[in-house]
C-alpha cells in the first residue's frame, strides 16, 4: 500500500497532473455533496414523499431531454486539436440544443395533456410546458461544463461549483418553510442552480469565453464539425437519451406498475445517498481521466492499458468500502438523519447499492468508448440495458407487491449487466480479461456477502 499512496502525494503537488486536476474535482462534487446532504437533513422533513415523487416523474421528462438536445456533441470537446475546430463544435453544439428544446416547447403547447396521457403521468398537469426551458438550460450547463474541463480549469471549477450549490439549496429551504412545501420549491430551485452555474462560470472559470463567441465560424465549418463527429449524434446522443431516460425508469414505471407517487419518492430519496460516490468519482476521475485518456491516445497510446488499470482497481477499492457501510447501516442512516418518514427508502438503498457498485466501477471508464471511437457498442450496450431494465421491473411487478422485493429484482439485473460492462470496457483496450473477471468478482462477492452476513447476524 505504501508505493501506491507514495505516488499518490507525489503526483498531487505536481500542478496541472492527473492527480491534482482529480483532487480538485473530487474536493468540487465533494463540498458540494455535503452541502446538498446537509441540507436533504432539513429538506426531507419539509418536503413530503409524493411531492419528491412528482419531481422525480417531471424529471424523468426534463433530465432526458436536457441531455439529448446536445446531440451528444459536448461530449467530444476534449478532441479538438485546434480552437478553431472546437469552437465549430461548440457553436454547432449551442445551436443544436436551442433547435431541439425550442422545438419541443412547441410540441408541448398543443399536445401536453395528450403526451402525459399517453405515459400515464396525468399528475404533472401543467408543469409538461415546464420541461423545454430546464431542459435548455440543463443543456447550456453540461456544455458549459465540458468546455471548462476542455480548459482543465478544475480549480476554479470547485469553488464554483460549491457556491451555487449552497445558494440554490438555500433558497429550496426559504421555498418550503415561507411559501409552500410544493414541488414548485423544487423546481425553481433547479432552475436557479442551473442559471447560476452557467453564468458563474461565463464570468469567472472560463477565461476565452469572449474570443469564442466572437470568432467566425461559417456555415461550411459548422457542417464541416458535425461529420467529423457525426458518431455523437448517431449512437452517442440516442445512447444518452436511452441511458438517462432508463435510469429514470423506475420514476417513469411504478405509477404505471400499481405503485404511488409515495412510492417513487421512496426510490428518488434513496439514491440519494448511492450517488455520492458516483458524482465523486465522475467528478473527480471521470472527467478528468477523460481528458488525460484522450491525450494519451493521441500521444502515448501504448501507455492507455496501465493507465485504465491502475485507476479502475483505486475505483473498486473505495466503492467496495462504500458498498459494505451501506449494506450495515443503510436503513439505519436514513432513519437517523431524514427521519422515520425515509426508514423504506433506506432499505432500498441497501439493495440497490449492490447494482451501484457495479455501476460505479464502470462508468467512470466508459469515456474509453468514445476516445476510441467505439460510440456504436456503448450504443448497442444501452439499447440492451434499458430493455433488461424494463423487463425487470415489469417481470418483478407481476410477482410481487412489495417495494423493497421489486428493487432487489432490479439491483440484481442490474449489477449483472454493469459487470458485462465493465469487461466490455477492458475488451475495448485489450487488457487480460481473466484479470478483470477474477479481481472483481472476488473482491466485490466477499465484501458484499461478508456485509449481508454481518448485518443477518446482528438482526
Amino acid at each position: 500500500m505504501k508505493n501506491p499512496l507514495r505516488a499518490i502525494l507525489n503526483d498531487l503537488g505536481k500542478k496541472g497532473s492527473f492527480v491534482q486536476n482529480s483532487a480538485w474535482m473530487f474536493a468540487s462534487s465533494g463540498f458540494s455533496i455535503l452541502i446538498q446532504f446537509g441540507f436533504f437533513y432539513i429538506l426531507a422533513r419539509i418536503y413530503s414523499p409524493a411531492i419528491y415523487g412528482l419531481f422525480g416523474v417531471f424529471n424523468v421528462y426534463s433530465s432526458t431531454l436536457g441531455n439529448a438536445a446536445t446531440l451528444g456533441f459536448n461530449q467530444a470537446f476534449v478532441l479538438p486539436r485546434t480552437d478553431k475546430d472546437f469552437t465549430a463544435l461548440l457553436k454547432l453544439t449551442c445551436w443544436v440544443s436551442l433547435i431541439i428544446c425550442g422545438s419541443f416547447m412547441l410540441l408541448t403547447i398543443p399536445f401536453g395533456p395528450a403526451i402525459l396521457s399517453l405515459f400515464g403521468h396525468e399528475q404533472l398537469g401543467n408543469w409538461i410546458y415546464w420541461v423545454a426551458p430546464i431542459s435548455l438550460l440543463l443543456a447550456l450547463d453540461k456544455i458549459i461544463g465540458d468546455w471548462a474541463i476542455r480548459n482543465k480549469e478544475f480549480k476554479k471549477q470547485t469553488v464554483v461549483s460549491v457556491g451555487t450549490t449552497l445558494v440554490s439549496k438555500a433558497y429550496n429551504v426559504f421555498h418550503g418553510v415561507m411559501i409552500a412545501p410544493v414541488v414548485a420549491g423544487l423546481v425553481y430551485t433547479s432552475i436557479l442552480q442551473h442559471l447560476l452555474r452557467i453564468f458563474t462560470y461565463l464570468l469567472f472559470v472560463i477565461s476565452d469565453t469572449k474570443a469564442r463567441w466572437r470568432e467566425k465560424i461559417t456555415k461550411k465549418e459548422l457542417i464541416d464539425s458535425s461529420l467529423e463527429y457525426k458518431g455523437y449524434p448517431i449512437y452517442v446522443h440516442w445512447g444518452n437519451v436511452i441511458n438517462i431516460f432508463s435510469n429514470n425508469l423506475p420514476a417513469a414505471l411504478l405509477p404505471i406498475l400499481g405503485f404511488g407517487l409515495t412510492e417513487v419518492g421512496y426510490y428518488i430519496n434513496s439514491i440519494v445517498l448511492l450517488d455520492i460516490p458516483i458524482r465523486l468519482l465522475g467528478a473527480g476521475i471521470a472527467s478528468v481521466f477523460m481528458q488525460k485518456a484522450a491525450e494519451l491516445q493521441r500521444d502515448r497510446s501504448h501507455e492507455l492499458m496501465n493507465q485504465t488499470w491502475r485507476v479502475f482497481k483505486y475505483i473498486v477499492y473505495v466503492s467496495l468500502v462504500f458498498t459494505f457501510m451501506v449494506i450495515l447501516w443503510g436503513e439505519s442512516l436514513y432513519t437517523l438523519v431524514f427521519s422515520e418518514t425515509w426508514t423504506i427508502a433506506g432499505r432500498a438503498a441497501e439493495v440497490l447499492v449492490i447494482f451501484y457498485f457495479f455501476r460505479m466501477i464502470s462508468s467512470p471508464l466508459s469515456s474509453l468508448f468514445n476516445i476510441l471511437r467505439n460510440e456504436k457498442a456503448s450504443f448497442y450496450f444501452q439499447v440492451i440495458l434499458a430493455i433488461v431494465r424494463v423487463l425487470s421491473l415489469i417481470i418483478g411487478a407481476y410477482f410481487t407487491h412489495d417495494f423493497i422485493a421489486l428493487m432487489l429484482c432490479y439491483s440484481l439485473t442490474n449489477a449483472v449487466m454493469y459487470f458485462i460492462y465493465c469487461v466490455w470496457i477492458f475488451h475495448l483496450i485489450k487488457f487480460p480479461l481473466s484479470k478483470v473477471i477474477s479481481f472483481t468478482l472476488l473482491l466485490s462477492g466477499t465484501t458484499i456477502g461478508l456485509a449481508f452476513m454481518v448485518k443477518w447476524y446482528l438482526l
